[in-house]
């Protein structure tokens, strides 16, 4: 390979002998390889490593390279650093020289070289190419400059080309490190396009170019400790927000937190993310993305998330309709959250007192299909006006519409009394005052979406605003726009492999019609893990002890979401002793009852934590752990989706940055030292009432979303083996829902391994994410420590990110005894108040 391989053009140009070079933070190893045009396999090509190890370098908090590769590892960054500091993208931080008589630095394919603005954290997988539809904000053309000034491109070598990042047609130019064709006034002078093949000898820029580039900018150097930001577009200032309203969503997940230098204690040295400027608002939407209509002193009035009223003159639906998508009376609505998507229709929050003022009832008389009859006045009344209902009807969550101009113009209506939010996620707030209730389901649409129904199906529309199935392509047979499928998203209905379906599904009742008559072994049991230790297993010395305490992981499901590749086209079968591959999403049937494992443990092959019977299907994540644990794995059988991506990565991104915003408004940071973030966790709840409750809304979120891809018939009228209207969404994928759920039972049974393979301590009980262990302290703080007063590599930690742990409470052990002598599981019985007193 020569100078055509980028990674061994740098690894032939570094110069391996002299000190090693420290290892910048994590946040500036990114930087440095994403400004580099350096995927994360290319960077574990060129260390020997998997792409999953250069993730834990580069994760916070990082997993420190050591050996010959972390020094290899060093010198790269180092040489980064040097190349960058040449373009204008370095950090400042001195580095070891390249080594003398190298070639000029080949840059990377455009594909490679553009940043995806969905922060996905993890790179292509081999064997197919990541669509590049969104390119990054610093190749987007508001934060090019408008002509390019003489001696701001490099030349590459003769005969060598790149894509261009603009246009794809081949360039020798580098500019600003990126393959592109040069622009300059006096090819505009001439109208000459934006994009074509390089001059042989530029021409003379204009005077104005010369004089600007003759006038120097000073430099104002940053501080050394400080890393230097990847350059981005500029973005307009956002609109200060009111006092009483949490931060608003900020515009796109950022590519990495940022780093916080200077650490006084273990936990205050974890990194911290830095909230993004907020997206402008679009004018458009300048009165927020909803309304809620409640009656003031006899008079319809709108409140608006920020805190202003507007008077409401309408009398009847078609009116309310008409007036909401009126912007010359108000601007309701929200942006889209992605290029390809559509944006967010107006939400109109109708109270108890204005569905009286539209003449509807209070409460529905038919609880059992909870719709309005379409036979009601009002309903005729707005469908003879030329409006449209949504083949759901009119419930509590009714969407309705008009096609005008060719485009069909919508709002969402919510009506409040009729039980529209769920009482288990939002408690009272249906009979909140309009304001209030305004303030909160705004502060939640800015921070994840408008609400489109249950939290359920709100997620699920998350999903796919995030990453559209389609998007507009122009088509030169036809003239137009089309509409286009946006590959490595789910874009296409697909069947489940048999053993991925439930049973009522049509795939499986073809081969057993009765219900219930299909054998264990042939379906896939992905689902948490639930299990208590028999009580002949507790040892003496944890009967010894004085208390039971309780781990909690933060929101388990979606935390295991983070950098997963799950399958995004249709499932390929492999019927005969296919070798694992742990890259393929998918199910696998091999035999793992003969794997010994500890019985002080559940089995981390099962949801029931007993030991596997015989041979059965299980996930990829699964099976990977097993190979971890040392089991040699020989399946027989496979069912995998050779197309695949991190799908779920900016959804994951979404609700995270959603839930930290709001633990931080409701004071629990991620820069909190142990005991100060156990006194924050013990006491947030007594913050904010409309904070707890959007906390409680988001974790609903993301884990009714997470449901919502395996939703099973609901109807009782749905006969055994029939189709159900949910298998035809785009998201009905239970393959995805089995990825995610085994991976969050293995994540947190490799913790528990490492506990007690480092300091011999055992679960006493585990339910889905929370687990129990013996202790002699009512904290939980003694648990997270190895016998050497450290905390445990690989193990529980305190915190409020995703996949961290919490403390759920704490009991005493004679409590724990009886119940366990009972068969009860402490885990999901430790925060009962009743049971505690009876104890």
């Amino acid at each position: 390979m020569g100078d055509s391989d980028p990674v061994a053009a740098v690894l032939a140009r570094i110069r391996y002998d002299g000190p090693v070079p420290p290892l910048p933070d994590p946040a500036e190893r990114v930087r440095l390889r994403e400004a580099f045009g350096w995927t994360v396999t290319q960077m574990g090509s060129a260390n020997d490593v998997r792409r999953e190890t250069v993730w834990t370098w580069e994760s916070d908090p990082p997993r420190t390279p050591r050996g010959e590769k972390g020094q290899r590892y060093a010198r790269i960054l180092a040489y980064m650093a040097v190349e960058l500091a040449g373009t204008g993208k370095g950090s400042g931080t001195a580095t070891p020289e390249p080594a003398p008589g190298g070639d000029p630095q080949p840059e990377p394919a455009a594909a490679e070289a553009t940043p995806l603005e969905l922060d996905f954290d993890i790179e292509d997988p081999p064997d197919f190419d990541w669509p590049d539809a969104e390119p990054g904000p610093a190749l987007a053309e508001t934060a090019e400059p408008e002509f390019d000034a003489p001696g701001s491109w490099n030349d590459l070598p003769e005969g060598i080309t790149r894509p261009c990042v603009r246009c794809g047609q081949p360039t020798s130019c580098l500019v600003g490190g990126q393959p592109r064709h040069v622009y300059l006034q006096a090819m505009a002078t001439m109208g000459m396009p934006r994009c074509g093949t390089r001059p042989a000898t530029p021409p003379t820029a204009a005077p104005q170019a010369q004089t600007a580039q003759a006038m120097p900018t000073p430099a104002v150097p940053a501080p050394a400790a400080q890393p230097v930001p990847a350059p981005a577009a500029p973005a307009a200032p956002a609109a200060p927000r009111p006092a009483s309203t949490p931060s608003t969503r900020p515009a796109a997940p950022p590519r990495r937190p940022a780093t916080a230098s200077g650490p006084a204690s273990r936990r205050t040295s974890r990194t911290t993310t830095k909230k993004p400027a907020a997206k402008p608002v679009p004018p458009e939407y300048a009165d927020g993305p909803l309304a809620v209509l409640g009656i003031t002193d006899g008079t319809l009035t709108a409140h608006l998330a920020d805190g202003r009223t507007i008077p409401c003159p309408a009398k009847t639906l078609q009116a309310l309709a008409a007036w909401a998508l009126d912007k010359k009376k108000i601007r309701l609505g929200a942006a889209a959250l992605h290029d390809n998507g559509f944006d967010q229709d107006p939400l109109i929050i109708l109270t108890e007192g204005a569905v009286a003022h539209f003449g509807l009832p209070t409460d529905l008389a038919d609880q059992e299909d909870l719709r309005l009859p379409a036979d009601h006045k009002a309903i005729k009344s707005l469908t003879k006006a030329g409006w449209e209902l949504t083949k759901a009807g009119f419930g509590p969550w009714p969407r309705i519409f008009k096609r005008l101009d060719g485009r069909r113009h919508c709002i969402q209506l919510f009506l409040a009394p009729w039980g529209a939010l769920e009482n288990r996620v939002w408690g009272r707030a249906g009979d909140l005052p309009a304001g209030d209730l305004a303030r909160m389901l705004g502060t939640y649409a800015r921070l994840v979406i408008t609400p489109r129904g249950t939290v359920a199906v709100t997620g699920e529309e998350l999903m796919t605003s995030l990453r559209p199935p389609t998007k507009a392509e122009w088509s030169e047979q036809e003239n137009k726009y089309v509409s286009a499928k946006v590959p490595h998203t789910l874009h296409t209905v697909v069947d489940p492999a048999p053993c991925e379906a439930p049973d009522e599904h049509p795939v499986v009742a073809a081969d057993y019609p009765e219900e219930g008559s299909r054998p264990a072994s042939e379906a896939l049991d992905e689902e948490a893990c639930i299990w208590v230790r028999p009580a002949e297993l507790i040892t003496d010395t944890e009967r010894a002890c004085t208390h039971v305490a309780a781990l909690d992981v933060q929101v388990a499901f979606l935390a295991a979401c983070r950098r997963l590749h799950v399958g995004t086209g249709p499932a390929i079968h492999y019927p005969r002793n296919p070798a694992f591959d742990p890259d393929l999403p998918g199910s696998w049937y091999l035999d793992l009852s003969h794997v010994d494992t500890d019985p002080r443990l559940p089995s981390p092959f099962t949801s029931s934590g007993e030991r596997p019977e015989g041979p059965g299907w299980y996930a990829t994540p699964t099976v990977a752990y097993a190979i971890e644990l040392g089991v040699d794995v020989r399946p027989m059988e496979a069912w995998v989706r050779e197309t695949h991506s991190p799908y779920l990565q900016p959804w994951y991104d979404t609700l995270r940055d959603a839930y930290l915003t709001v633990m931080a408004d409701l004071g629990v940071t991620k820069d909190l030292d142990d005991e100060t973030f156990l006194a924050a966790m013990a006491g947030y709840k007594d913050g904010d009432p409309l904070l707890v409750t959007l906390t409680n809304a988001i974790k609903a979120t993301a884990k009714s979303g997470i449901g919502k891809l395996r939703q099973r018939p609901t109807g009782l009228d749905h006969v055994f083996g029939d189709p159900w209207p949910a298998l035809k969404r785009l998201t009905w994928r239970p393959d995805i829902r089995a990825m995610i759920l085994s991976r969050a039972r293995t994540n947190m049974h490799r913790k528990m391994n490492h506990l007690a393979t480092v300091a011999g301590r055992y679960p006493l009980a585990v339910n889905t994410d929370c687990v129990v262990y013996a202790t002699d302290s009512l904290s939980p703080l003694p648990l997270l420590l190895g016998p050497d007063g450290q905390p445990i590599r690989g193990g529980f930690r305190l915190g409020v990110n995703p996949g961290s742990v919490k403390h759920q409470g704490s009991q005493t052990i004679d409590w724990a005894l009886d119940l366990l002598a009972d068969g009860v599981n402490i885990a999901n019985e430790i925060k009962d108040a009743s049971l505690v007193r009876a104890a």
